[in-house]
């Protein structure tokens, strides 16, 4: 794998996670393995702290082992991922687990969950059920779309773009709305594994319980980041699908396609001094002042939401931080009233403002207005969408030109590039100059073939991604 850090710092600490703690290493020597989790891969058997299980883990197992019995001093290990199998014990076993994991015939995996619960599942999968658009692509991804046979009720509504495969698309299910799940229909679908994209663990627990025969992963999907991707529960989570389903060299490039992109962003950026960059809000168009004349609030994310940390790598700053510090860092977005953000406070200003927005719901609905996405390139609900913005009276007055206010496509939040599209789009609008080597469009199209494997599919032409166009 590509093992450059995101963030050029060299760095020593104890971390304390999920009840263990291991040593953290970081530092700018491209020539050593980097850990991608800050504490490595959270797959039991990866004892020596890096991003994959291999034969190395086994012979440090078996010297830790040896060490051990002799009495000699004991090789650096992270303990609690040493034992492999579960059995409490740390012995020639979990070597002989570890060298099968690596070899890519273990017949189960043990792992930590997006949550950092701990599961054990069989790699014995052929009925996968996938929520929403991340886990549905993460499938494309990996090359195991013959296995999806069930998808919830968003990337059903685009099914003639997931599934390209025509007999796949013609059996695939609509589990529907999967916060509040059918479990009889579910369960007539006899699922191997259902992947997740609640992070709730109530949820998760009530599906594990009703879903007969039926392994409920969380993988971490729904929280990318984009500051610290390389140790976060999105990267880990891709990395952990792929020893799950044996695509572990796919998952592994994948990771280093993310990390490279956001790497050559902040490399881009990071000299830009606070004063010059381009002050950006982050918003939704949809239930918001900008779409509705009756309201007054405004949603904005906030560094925590990739929405949000997309202006960051993309040499913007976030608006949210000027208002109010303590809503820039809790939860994923905070709710303002209008006059918060445009008011006279010379602090308050705002120079670019993109407004996310969703079509089809995790809850099973549709909002109608906003028709997006990659089934559709008709743009009139988006144009409709930004008059209707751009029309508004504050938002004449704040920005310099209309074209300075962008409408985005949910995917580019909700799908499995984890907001690196998004970052790229943003960096091209906000600093053309700097940026000017960059082509969003061009690398969206590489995703849509390089990772989802779709073929002869051009964004620019066939699907509506931003308005106004690129």
């Amino acid at each position: 794998m590509n093992t450059k850090v995101i963030i050029a710092i060299a760095f020593v600490g104890v971390l304390i996670a999920g009840g263990y703690a291991v040593i953290l290493l970081m530092n700018d020597d491209d020539d050593s393995k980097k850990d991608v989790g800050g504490y490595g891969l959270e797959i039991f058997g990866n004892i020596d702290g890096d991003n994959d299980v291999d034969s190395k883990d086994a012979d440090l197992l078996n010297d830790y082992i040896n060490a051990k019995n002799q009495g000699d001093d004991l090789p650096e290990i992270t303990e609690y991922f040493a034992d492999v199998n579960g059995d409490g014990r740390i012995d020639s076993k979990d070597v002989d687990a570890i060298r099968t994991i690596a070899s890519g015939k273990a017949k189960e995996i043990r792992f930590l969950d997006g949550n950092n619960n701990e599961m054990t599942v069989s790699t014995d999968i052929q009925r996968i059920g996938a929520e929403y658009f991340c886990n549905t692509e993460l499938c494309m991804i990996l090359g195991i779309m013959d296995r999806v046979v069930a998808v919830d009720f968003a990337p059903y509504q685009m099914k003639e773009f997931y599934f390209q495969d025509e007999k796949a698309r013609a059996s695939v299910k609509n589990m529907a709305a999967m916060n509040n799940p059918d479990y009889d229909m579910i369960n007539g679908l006899e699922l191997d594994v259902l992947l997740s994209f609640s992070y709730d663990e109530d949820l998760i627990a009530t599906k594990q319980a009703k879903l007969v025969d039926c392994d409920v992963i969380y993988l971490g999907l729904y929280a990318p980041d984009l500051i610290k991707a390389e140790n976060s529960a999105y990267v880990h989570g891709i990395l952990k699908a792929g020893y799950i389903f044996g695509k572990v060299d796919r998952a592994e490039a994948y990771v280093d396609w993310i990390l490279d992109k956001l790497n050559y962003l902040m490399d881009k950026t990071k000299d830009i001094e606070e004063k010059d960059k381009p002050h950006v809000l982050m918003t939704n168009y949809q239930n918001s002042y900008l779409a509705d004349d009756t309201r007054t609030n405004m949603s904005v994310y906030n560094y925590n939401d990739p929405q949000g940390q997309a202006v960051i790598v993309a040499g913007g700053h976030n608006v949210l931080q000027d208002i109010s510090e303590d809503a820039y860092k809790k939860g994923y977005s905070a709710s303002l009233q209008y006059d918060a953000i445009f008011n006279d406070d010379p602090k308050v200003y705002v120079d670019y403002i993109f407004c996310h927005s969703v079509q089809y719901t995790y809850a099973g609905t549709e909002i109608k207005g906003v028709s997006h996405g990659y089934t559709t390139n008709d743009y009139s609900d988006f144009e409709k969408a930004w008059k209707h913005a751009t029309g508004k009276e504050l938002v004449k007055d704040e920005l310099d030109s209309p074209d300075n206010l962008h409408i985005d496509s949910g995917d580019l939040r909700n799908g499995c590039s984890g907001g690196v599209l998004l970052a790229y789009y943003v960096a091209k609008v906000i600093n053309p100059e700097i940026f000017s080597d960059i082509d969003p469009v061009k690398m969206h199209n590489d995703y849509v073939k390089d990772w989802l494997g779709v073929s002869g599919y051009d964004v620019s032409e066939d699907a509506v991604v931003i308005y106004k166009q690129m």
